[in-house]
């Protein structure tokens, strides 16, 4: 990727759309049991995920002038991630009807996130959230790139899974906008988004791990090793989505990274215009 001006600020658009979850068949990604439960289990953390997001922008939005592009920007991606919330809600109370104990890891997430509350200061929570947005950024940039990565998928989840991706492209810098406006670029701000990066990429990597394990068990296929094998291929070979974001996770710790060095708005401009004309499921 070309690095691009970090002044670059698409539109970020607020899309209020309902995906209908009742007919979606159990291993809804090609019939694969694996691959389907690895985004099961991402969406597991997303609900109460996307509300502490909100959350730690909103502790430091009082902070940008009302007038500036930055406070539409934050308005815009609470906006967003409220509707991200909401239809990951549905979704895995979809989860929670097929018996793997869905509630229960969503109950656990929260417990988690509330001790991230209580221990970590407002600045660590809004390290936290940039980098994993920038996690997430990464990961949607895969999605969106190669359509390998959901083939086989029902439509509606398809279509849910890609409208969410479009959205986490779009607002891609806004925490990391604000992180750098409330603490500059200074090498104390530099170290606690570095270090921060490496804290949450762990947690994150071995809780979907953790969660994936639990649900393909409840599932009765965790002894399925053939199974496991293919969903390790599919990560990190043929397609490889998790092995191609490697080294855009690894440009996160140079010093004058900013987002939009990954100059993907040509991807972006053309997943908008599929999304603004269509409506969902």
């Amino acid at each position: 990727m070309t690095e691009t001006h970090s002044s670059y600020r698409p539109t970020i658009k607020r899309r209020d759309l309902h995906f209908n979850q009742e007919p979606i068949p159990r291993y809804w990604l090609g019939g694969h049991v694996h691959r389907t439960r690895l985004f099961d289990a991402m969406s597991l953390f997303f609900p109460e995920g996307e509300r502490f997001f909100i959350e730690s922008l909103r502790h430091y939005r009082d902070r940008v002038p009302a007038d500036t592009q930055l406070a539409t920007d934050i308005r815009a991606f609470i906006g967003q991630e409220a509707m991200h919330s909401r239809e990951h809600r549905d979704y895995n109370q979809r989860l929670e009807t097929q018996g793997i104990g869905a509630s229960e890891l969503e109950a656990e997430t929260v417990r988690n996130l509330n001790l991230a509350r209580d221990k970590a200061s407002p600045a660590q929570q809004l390290a936290m959230t940039l980098c994993l947005e920038h996690f997430t950024a990464i990961m949607a940039h895969a999605v969106l790139s190669d359509d390998a990565v959901l083939a086989g998928a029902h439509p509606t989840m398809r279509q849910m899974w890609r409208w969410h991706a479009l959205e986490e492209t779009e607002h891609k810098a806004v925490a990391f906008d604000l992180y750098r406006h409330v603490f500059g670029s200074g090498l104390r701000a530099y170290l606690l988004r570095c270090w921060m990066m490496l804290s949450v990429s762990f947690y994150f990597t071995a809780h979907v791990w953790a969660y994936l394990i639990r649900i393909v068990r409840r599932d009765g296929h965790g002894s399925d090793w053939r199974g496991w094998r293919e969903l390790l291929g599919f990560m990190f070979v043929t397609p490889g989505p998790f092995r191609r974001i490697i080294p855009a996770w690894a440009d996160w710790f140079k010093p004058s990274f900013h987002p939009w060095q990954h100059d993907n708005r040509q991807l972006l401009a053309k997943t908008q215009a599929e999304y603004d004309v269509a409506t969902a499921p």
